[in-house]
């Protein structure tokens, strides 16, 4: 009989000592938990930074920690080692109170009237980065694709219009990321994770320079541009985000269009490429919608087919990450085990989106029903 208070009794291991599974998780972007799941079933424990986790796998899951339990755990807890070195505090890393709060305060960036105001910019810098593409010479898709979203992310979310600001803060970017997953965390400039702490501290004064010529100008709740609504907002009782939460907020949020916009392109691109058939439904439906008129906001909500293929597309590849982390506040309970205060969380969601019992897989494409899962577990750069 299963003791749900003995820890022990949870399957798995906690790997080598020290480091646990944490290199294999890294190496392989969780997508190696995949094996333990089918060795273990939908719980089971590894150790990362020398922490103990559990790993829950399943609609269950998901519905328990992301939302009939979501006081029990923590956010910013579960974030912190490997995401706070690099973002700060933003709204991810934030529980409770301070989450909501955050929340309402960035709301207004992007309610309908926000969005339909970036709709021509992100168009018109498509449409001039997509003549770049012409030449017959084969392009790294991802690296492409990376660049493009970061420009439209700085763009829509800084208002910056300067191609040399937007390069060099392209540099500094790129730097920070690749700090992301050092594990020798000693801030000089000879590692990986130095350099990516400069970066940092580079944009931060960017940033902030950039958030001082804004209040100056003035006008900010007519502004186009997330930063101007960021500004311009302050709840019933007067009170605005901080300098300092905005600039976290801003940096998050460009990593999501650098990172997340650009890998569920990129895997829409490779699936298109590989279904001839596909290409030809969605283009039958995009003339159908548009009656040879240029695209229009009004007329994505009409694209039903193409909605469908890329919610598949974000399903079967998750975009922004196979695994999301929680750290236990409060006792759980889950299939007969209880995890304790100090444990963390991976909500496996990844692998949750790929489970036969929830999801099948034919060849060919119905808007109604998903799509085939390939080999493939990480982007790279594709040529095409």
């Amino acid at each position: 009989m299963i003791n749900p208070h003995d820890t022990k009794q949870i399957p798995g291991d906690f790997g080598l000592p020290i480091v646990g599974h944490t290199l294999e998780l890294i190496a392989n972007q969780g997508w190696q938990l995949e094996k333990y799941y089918q060795k273990y079933g939908a719980v089971f424990k590894p150790k990362l930074l020398g922490k103990p986790y559990v790993v829950l796998v399943g609609a269950d899951a998901n519905r328990l920690i992301l939302q009939d339990q979501i006081d029990s755990v923590s956010s910013y807890l579960g974030w912190q080692p490997f995401l706070e070195h690099l973002w700060g505090q933003p709204m991810m890393l934030q529980d409770g109170e301070a989450h909501r709060n955050t929340r309402r305060l960035m709301a207004p960036a992007f309610h309908g009237k926000a969005i339909a105001s970036y709709f021509d910019t992100m168009q018109s810098i498509i449409q001039n980065e997509l003549q770049t593409w012409t030449q017959p010479d084969p392009i790294a898709l991802k690296s492409q694709l990376n660049q493009l979203a970061l420009r439209i992310g700085v763009r829509l979310l800084l208002g910056i219009e300067l191609a040399s600001d937007i390069t060099q803060f392209e540099q500094w970017f790129n730097t920070l990321v690749e700090g992301a997953a050092a594990l020798l965390r000693i801030d000089i400039p000879l590692t990986t994770y130095g350099r990516s702490q400069q970066a940092r501290r580079q944009l931060n004064t960017f940033l902030t320079e950039v958030v001082r010529q804004r209040q100056q100008q003035g006008n900010l709740t007519d502004a186009q541009d997330v930063l101007g609504l960021f500004l311009a907002s302050v709840d019933e009782v007067g009170t605005a985000l901080s300098t300092e939460q905005i600039l976290n907020e801003l940096l998050h949020l460009l990593n999501a269009a650098h990172f997340t916009t650009a890998t569920a392109l990129t895997w829409a691109v490779v699936e298109l490429a590989a279904r001839p058939e596909w290409q030809q439904i969605l283009r039958s439906e995009l003339d159908l919608v548009t009656q040879d008129r240029p695209l229009a906001l009004e007329h994505l909500k009409h694209l039903h087919q193409m909605s469908a293929f890329l919610k598949e597309i974000e399903r079967v590849y998750n975009p922004s990450g196979v695994v999301l982390f929680r750290s236990v506040v409060k006792p759980i309970d889950f299939a007969g085990y209880q995890i304790p205060p100090g444990w963390g969380v991976i909500v496996a969601q990844g692998l949750t989106h790929r489970l036969p019992s929830l999801y099948t897989s034919p060849e060919t494409f119905d808007p109604d029903r998903f799509l085939a899962p390939r080999e493939e577990d990480k982007c790279s750069d594709l040529q095409y």
